[in-house]
Formats: C-alpha cells, sequence, structure tokens
C-alpha cells in the first residue's frame, strides 16, 4: 500500500497556522478602549450620591457619569485576537507604554485610580457646597516651589496660606477658591502680600504673580498665580456626601458629582428633565480640567440616551471627527460654566452656550 508523504509545503503551512494561533494568545503592546459603563449619578437603584445633614430637594434632571473600558494593563498588553478584531470596529488600539512607563504596575495603577477617585468625590462635595453657598473650610499650605517661580527663596514647602492683599482688596485665604478668586482678578506681574504661617509664628512675605500659558485651544485663563505647589488639608464640610461607586476609578467623574450635589442642596431641577452626561476632573477652585478617552465617552452617553454632554473645554479638539447625531457637545472650562450650561439646557435656550466644534483644533502656538 502507498502512504503519500505531505510536501514541505503543507508542513510548512500547518506550522504557519499554530504559530499564528498562539501569537494571537500571546499578550501584545497594545491597549484597547472602548465605551464603558454609562451611570446615572441621580438614579441607579440607590443613588450613587446622596447627600446628608442638610436639607435637600428632588429634581427631575438626569446628570450620567460617562467611563471607559480599558482591555490590557500596564503590565501587559491584550491579545493578539482581541487587537486584531478591535481593528475592525470603532474601539481605539493604543500602545500600552503610551498610557503606562514600564516601571510603573498595574497593581499601583488601581491603587492610584482608586485615590484619584476619593480626591475626585471630596473635591466635588467642597465645591458643590461653597457654590451653593454654604460654609465650607480648609487649609492651604505650600507643597513646592518650582525652579524658576517667582516665589522661589520667598515661600517654602510647609508654609501655611492665610490671607492675600493685593493693590485692590485683602482676602481671607479659608478656602481654595477665595485665593484664586483673587488672583483671578490679579494681573500678572504684580506684587501681592501673603500672611503665611511658619514654624508656628505668623508673617507676612511679598512676592510677584505671573501669567498662564495658553492651553490647546490657545485660551489664556484670565488672571495670575502665585508659582506654587499648593496641598489642600483639613476640609471642613457643613454637610456629607456619600458615594456608592465601585470598579471605577479615576478623576473624570468630578463635574458630574459636583453637579449632582450642586442639584441636590439648591431648589428647583437644575436641568429641568433633561439626560445630560459628561466629563472633567473637578479642582478645588472649580475649574474643570481635561480627562482621557472622551471619544469612548461621547459613544457611551449616546447610547444611553443623553441629548447634551458637557466637556472640559480642553478636551474639545478630541471630539472632532466623533460627533454623533442627536448629542450636542458643550464646552466649559469651570463649575459656573457647567451650572449655566444645564440650567439653559434645561430652559432650551442654548444660544447663549459654546459647541466644542467652535473651539480651535490646535494651539495656534503650537
Amino acid at each position: 500500500m502507498f502512504t503519500s508523504r505531505p510536501s514541505k509545503t503543507v508542513i510548512s503551512g500547518g506550522i504557519f497556522a499554530v504559530l499564528l494561533a498562539a501569537g494571537a494568545a500571546l499578550p501584545s503592546s497594545y491597549m484597547v478602549q472602548r465605551p464603558g459603563p454609562v451611570l446615572d449619578v441621580t438614579e441607579h437603584g440607590e443613588n450613587l450620591v446622596t447627600v446628608g445633614g442638610t436639607q435637600t430637594f428632588d429634581s427631575g434632571t438626569h446628570f450620567l457619569m460617562t467611563t471607559v473600558n480599558a482591555l490590557g494593563n500596564a503590565d501587559a498588553g491584550i491579545s493578539g485576537a482581541v487587537v486584531a478584531s478591535a481593528l475592525l470596529t470603532s474601539d481605539e488600539v493604543v500602545p500600552v507604554r503610551a498610557y503606562y512607563p514600564k516601571e510603573v504596575s498595574s497593581s499601583e495603577v488601581n491603587e492610584q485610580n482608586v485615590q484619584l477617585m476619593t480626591s475626585s468625590q471630596d473635591t466635588a462635595a467642597a465645591v458643590a457646597f461653597e457654590e451653593a453657598g454654604m460654609d465650607v473650610s480648609m487649609t492651604l499650605s505650600v507643597a513646592g516651589v518650582p525652579e524658576g517661580s517667582p516665589a522661589e527663596a520667598i515661600l517654602q514647602e510647609g508654609d501655611v496660606l492665610r490671607a492675600i492683599t493685593t493693590p485692590e482688596r485683602t482676602a481671607t485665604i479659608g478656602t481654595f477658591r477665595q485665593m484664586t478668586n483673587v488672583l483671578d482678578d490679579t494681573a500678572p506681574g504684580t506684587q501681592v502680600t501673603l500672611t503665611i504661617e511658619r514654624d508656628g509664628s505668623e508673617q507676612e512675605v511679598t512676592t510677584t504673580t505671573r501669567g498662564f500659558e495658553p492651553d490647546v485651544t490657545g485660551w489664556v485663563h484670565p488672571g495670575s498665580v502665585l508659582g506654587i505647589y499648593v496641598s489642600v488639608a483639613d476640609v471642613q464640610l457643613p454637610a456629607q456626601a456619600t458615594y456608592e461607586v465601585e470598579g471605577i476609578g479615576g478623576p473624570s467623574a468630578g463635574t458630574m458629582f459636583t453637579l449632582a450635589i450642586y442639584d441636590a442642596v439648591t431648589p428647583g431641577s437644575l436641568g429641568g428633565d433633561a439626560v445630560i452626561a459628561g466629563t472633567g476632573a473637578i479642582a478645588w477652585d472649580g475649574d474643570i480640567e481635561p480627562i482621557g478617552g472622551i471619544r469612548h465617552k461621547l459613544a457611551g452617553a449616546s447610547a444611553a440616551g443623553a441629548t447634551d454632554f458637557i466637556a472640559p473645554a480642553y478636551n474639545c479638539p478630541e471630539t472632532i471627527g466623533y460627533e454623533l447625531d442627536g448629542l450636542n457637545i458643550w464646552a466649559v472650562r469651570t463649575i459656573d460654566q457647567a451650572i449655566a450650561a444645564v440650567e439653559a439646557i434645561g430652559a432650551g435656550d442654548t444660544s447663549s452656550l459654546t459647541p466644542c466644534s467652535a473651539l480651535p483644533e490646535v494651539n495656534p502656538e503650537g
């Protein structure tokens, strides 16, 4: 009986197929990002954010918190097969090292994201209560002075900031926002006097403010800064905000948390019965800071039924080309602007708002 032998071509092809299959199952150096869960901050079984210890008001406005799902982590990318399939969809394939340096582990990233979420929640509550006219206090200290700053050799780490005096006024520094409200009205290059506490004794020092750099849209923040790093401690709030958020990290829900808390402690429905999604980290002074993955958050918001999306102006260039029918994308830079946007949406008159598409795509200087 004659038995044929497989040709070298068939053998080679079989080996190639085996290697290809093995390679597809191995971790790659890429991550895949796609829309994550969209949660109604104000109605998700139980509220994701509950305010206690003060009078609260019912609201019909729905605030949607948007997230991004990331497949892969700082330790290893996702399998080659998943990367290949993602290339055929609207998912985004990005190099792992574009997000995480080699020396950072996934456990460290997870721990940092938990800390950022906790910090975001604390900041959101403080900003919302202060915005609503409630009493908030905190201690601001110098965390560091960058080399070349006008405050170098004048202020030092550990100095507690108590008051600020400009040519126009003197203000106690009881919150971060009280300090920045003064600086926002102070031109760069202005000499200011700071009352500080150093080594247990109070003293006054004089320094000069400097201006802001343009952001990616070419916008320059009004006023000036002291040119120092500031730490916040001993935060005292007039009420409590309790969060029921598990398995989600990072700071990007700060803006939606702040809006929901503010709406809860002020009469009426801030945005009527609108379904409003959004994103953005919230700073102690009420500024709305940039986040990652906005294109995926837009897709998630649209699928969840949102009609409007509150976006950090800094991220607006990233939304170009990813707009979705029926979803308005509004640019905001501060919590004041975000609140005004929600009110305008609820009133059905958004003519005063700035759509992301109206902002420049790149920094004109860069």
